[in-house]
């Protein structure tokens, strides 16, 4: 496929043309485009993670290694982990006519939106961000399968959608920790909570309080 070809058909699935998701669940040879697509936007999530850590925090610190680089590698094999769940919980749960790599090819596009997550850094309104692009996901992934594989039931698309989001919203988060910040785009504030955390049970055991 030729350059322009893919920004045309990635450019037609995001403004939610059907076809563009059956051409991509046939076309073998946009397999690396449509992983290469969803990869780029796992990196600039991370990059995103590290511009709020810069603009907040003020202070860098490990974010460039750890959530921009590492964080955006994590986040990038969980998505591919959840799309398999998905294509598990499709073809053996539900015993559904489906290609793993078909199925691929049509969900990894639907994590494109999450390159939104760049803008976590703006302050008072980075938040929003942060959730517009998992729930811009969420959509895109319930809508890329149903346009890709119409015969399925909608319910079905769901839970397995659902099933395959779960595999990476739980594990990074349990991968991030005020001491390791493997925490790109919206998952920073996950990051957050656990440092809150942390200072509030130091706090609270420095004045003698019992914690949990």
């Amino acid at each position: 496929m030729t350059f322009d070809l893919v920004i045309a058909r990635i450019r037609r699935a995001l403004l939610l043309e059907p076809a563009a998701y059956e051409e991509a669940r046939d076309d073998a040879t946009f397999t690396p485009f449509a992983a290469g697509g969803a990869v780029i936007a796992a990196f600039v999530g991370g990059l995103g993670a590290f511009l709020w850590s810069s603009v907040i925090l003020d202070d860098t610190g490990d974010f460039f290694v750890e959530a921009f680089i590492l964080g955006s590698i994590f986040l990038a094999i969980l998505w591919i982990a959840g799309v398999l769940l998905m294509y598990a919980v499709l073809s053996t749960a539900f015993a559904e006519e489906i290609t793993w790599d078909g199925l691929l090819r049509v969900v990894t596009i639907a994590h494109l939106p999450f390159a939104i997550s760049v803008l976590v850094f703006i302050p008072g309104i980075g938040f929003a961000f942060g959730v517009l692009a998992i729930a811009a996901m969420f959509f895109y992934a319930n809508f890329a399968i149903r346009s890709a594989y119409a015969q399925i039931d909608p319910m079905r698309v769901m839970l397995a959608v659902l099933a395959g989001f779960a595999v990476w919203l739980v594990l990074l988060p349990l991968l991030t920790s005020p001491s390791n910040q493997f925490a790109p785009g919206t998952f920073v504030y996950e990051w957050s909570e656990d440092v809150v955390e942390d200072l509030s049970s130091t706090s609270a055991s420095d004045l003698g309080i019992p914690t949990e």
